[in-house]
């Protein structure tokens, strides 16, 4: 009897972890935002671009754009002085996929909140943050022809436009939570953050049936840079756990300052390596000038893709703006 309870407890987990697709990127430490809400570790108000391009056999498969702006609200006493105080920050970003021929779409809009609070004297924050968001999913081959019909030698040359007319979309909405703890000084910067997405479950197709339900996402995030006047040198990680589907990326980089104006605003450089298991090498590049910073990635497969004979690429470019 135990035996078999255990096995339905074990199926019933399996049945609730059905897969699901995220957003992930390769540069994850400026589009950390995506996967944990409570990952905004400064005061400054900021925007941050990416668009990654996903080819196989040097044909384009997926295309990825998103953004994000971000807004704190930080109240500041008769000083002036900000240092030492609380804040709140708003998010508000969309993103935008899509496939070879358009067979599938998706778009994305999100609205975040996130509260960091001061735990220590030494500059260690707390903090906490929520999404919610809204994604429509557009699945078709509209453009598309297919035969219609064959002979011995194969298909006949005219065809119709998605004869299926599989055209349909359907929109879910989720709920999205993160906690994290960071510290930032002249010396030193790190953080360690936990997130779980989709807590909500959405239904993913129009019947609402149990077996189309978004599973939960659960993520752990983690960075590390020691830094003096002219150098940083830093390491990165994130994991993203749903049911049988998972992505551990780890990294590290290297910045050599080339600049400092009169306010304080660096201009460096730098270069870096991470590595997504059985996935990607991926090197990658980053240049400072002053409050504008643009990162290069490229994806080298090393997927059982590449011994099968396949070839994919994947070239990633971030921005992050700040604006005060």
């Amino acid at each position: 009897m135990m035996r078999k309870l255990i096995i339905l407890v074990l199926v019933q987990m399996m049945w609730y972890c059905s897969l699901g697709q995220d957003l992930h990127y390769a540069d994850i430490q400026t589009m950390n935002l995506w996967y944990n809400q409570s990952l905004k570790t400064d005061r400054h108000a900021d925007v941050r671009l990416n668009f990654r391009d996903m080819k196989y056999q040097s044909i384009l498969a997926f295309r990825t754009a998103s953004g994000l702006l971000n807004i704190p609200l930080i109240k500041t006493n008769s000083t002036n002085s900000t240092e030492g105080k609380g804040f709140l920050n708003l998010t508000a970003g969309g993103a935008y996929d899509k496939s070879n021929r358009g067979i599938f779409k998706n778009s994305t809009g999100l609205l975040g909140l996130s509260y960091s609070q001061l735990l220590t004297d030494n500059f260690i924050y707390l903090s906490a943050g929520f999404q919610g968001s809204m994604t429509q999913t557009r699945l078709g081959a509209t453009g598309m022809l297919f035969p219609d019909q064959f002979d011995q030698y194969g298909p006949l040359p005219s065809g119709t436009s998605d004869p299926l007319r599989a055209g349909r979309s359907y929109s879910t909405t989720s709920l999205n939570a993160g906690l994290s703890v960071y510290q930032n000084t002249d010396m030193s910067e790190w953080y360690i953050g936990g997130s779980l997405r989709h807590i909500n479950r959405p239904f993913t197709d129009e019947q609402k049936t149990d077996a189309y339900r978004l599973a939960p996402t659960l993520g752990v995030q983690a960075g590390l840079t020691v830094k003096n006047e002219q150098e940083q040198v830093g390491i990165y990680g994130i994991a993203n756990l749903k049911a049988r589907a998972y992505e551990y990326l780890i990294g590290a980089m290297f910045k050599k300052m080339i600049d400092e104006d009169k306010k304080g605003n660096t201009s460096s450089l730098g270069i870096g390596l991470a590595l997504r298991l059985n996935d990607a090498v991926i090197p990658n590049l980053q240049l400072k000038l002053k409050k504008t910073i643009i990162g290069f990635h490229y994806d080298m497969n090393i997927s059982g893709l590449k011994a099968a004979g396949y070839s994919r690429q994947g070239f990633e470019v971030s921005m992050k703006q700040q604006i005060n």
